[in-house]
């Protein structure tokens, strides 16, 4: 009778494990996405994990895991393991027919494009006595855009050079802004002449508009590591620095156009040229928030010398464009260089260093002259 039992409890033990390995994972959903879709590094955003088992059949222990960069910091570190990834386990008691969602809150660190993804489940039969995992699709992406930096003594200097070049250029009439009727004179041309205005007064009259202005300017940015050391946190900073002044920028009405030498090929290069885009902002933060330090840059010289050789000629900056640009490279053969190309342009020269410490940028040879403003951004070491 004993044996009668045991072999009637073995054999519904091995139905139960057949059934279970076949079914465990059927109408398993596990689905990953962010609360937003872009934030800015430094702030902290929500992570939404949802497990959810559309059958009958409970699963009394589902592990579920997942991996993203590591500079996406998890404030819950409970079931977190960092290394090169960032790999999160939580475990679940499912039971039919039931969904749960757990918010995880994140903090981003850094600027990047993350992607939680490559999520697995996993679950043990009776007694533990076997394990099986399954990987499930699901993914979620999160765009981290450069953190706003204090630019207040750069924009001063952009903000002046900007009003030098108003009143320096000769105004413009806006012939859509009517403003009064007034006399002729004889320095008046014949088309401004209100005809109707001169008939009614009998003299002749002309119109008057009002005069428009427009603010442009050009960011160069160098993102060049060159060297045996590196200094990954200063490179950090000029890309915090070109993103910053980009939305000030954009955000008084200036025309702001935008390229880089973190593409590496004439073929991917990115350029933008100033003009007047509310939707480009976008498209120029996830630019920089894609970008990676690991995949180099071109030097910043040979982007200089196509841009001011051959696309500058074919679509040539206006006289009323400030040339702005960021390189923590700045030697006297690139400075020599940015004033000869620059030529009669407003040029603000911007080189982030490490408080207290001497660089190239420092060289007494290297200071403002004529029209090329040099200004030493000294930040912090990470």
């Amino acid at each position: 009778m004993i044996i009668v039992l045991l072999l009637g409890i073995l054999l519904v033990s091995v139905l139960w494990e057949g059934y279970f390995r076949y079914w465990w994972s059927r109408e398993i959903v596990v689905k990953l996405w962010f609360d937003t879709d872009a934030v800015y590094a430094g702030q902290e955003t929500k992570l939404y994990e949802m497990i959810e088992n559309r059958k009958t059949m409970p699963v009394p222990v589902l592990e579920v895991g997942f991996h993203t960069r590591k500079e996406l910091v998890f404030v819950d570190v409970e079931n977190t393991n960092v290394s090169d990834f960032c790999y999160k386990r939580d475990v679940f008691s499912v039971l039919g027919w039931q969904k749960i969602t757990r918010i995880l809150p994140v903090r981003c660190t850094k600027r990047g494009k993350y992607v939680a993804s490559d999520a697995d489940i996993m679950t043990h039969t009776l007694l533990y006595r076997k394990r099986y995992t399954k990987d499930i699709s699901t993914e979620a992406v999160l765009y981290v855009y450069p953190k706003m930096t204090d630019v207040s003594e750069i924009m001063t200097v952009c903000e002046s050079l900007l009003g030098t070049l108003q009143c320096a250029k000769q105004l413009y009439e806006d012939p859509f802004a009517f403003r009064s009727i007034r006399d002729y004179t004889m320095n008046d041309p014949m088309k401004s002449i209100n005809w109707k205005a001169s008939a009614r007064t009998g003299s002749l009259m002309v119109n008057t508009f009002d005069s428009v202005r427009s603010q442009k300017a050009m960011i160069f940015l160098d993102v060049e590591d060159r060297g045996i050391l590196r200094y990954e946190s200063l490179v950090e900073e000029s890309i915090a620095l070109a993103a910053t002044l980009f939305r000030k920028l954009s955000r008084q009405g200036t025309d702001v156009g935008f390229v880089y030498n973190g593409n590496s090929g004439q073929a991917n290069r990115q350029i933008m040229l100033p003009e007047n885009n509310r939707g480009k902002l976008i498209a120029f933060e996830r630019m920089l928030a894609e970008y990676d330090q690991e995949e180099g840059a071109e030097a910043f010289e040979q982007l200089l010398q196509h841009l001011f050789e051959k696309v500058f000629v074919e679509r040539p900056l206006t006289g009323d464009t400030l040339c702005l640009f960021i390189t923590k490279n700045l030697n006297d053969a690139l400075f020599e260089q940015i004033r000869t190309w620059a030529g009669e342009q407003q040029t603000l020269i911007v080189v982030p260093v490490y408080s207290g410490e001497k660089t190239a940028g420092h060289n007494a040879n290297i200071k403002s002259k004529d029209n090329v403003q040099v200004l030493i951004k000294e930040v912090e070491r990470a």
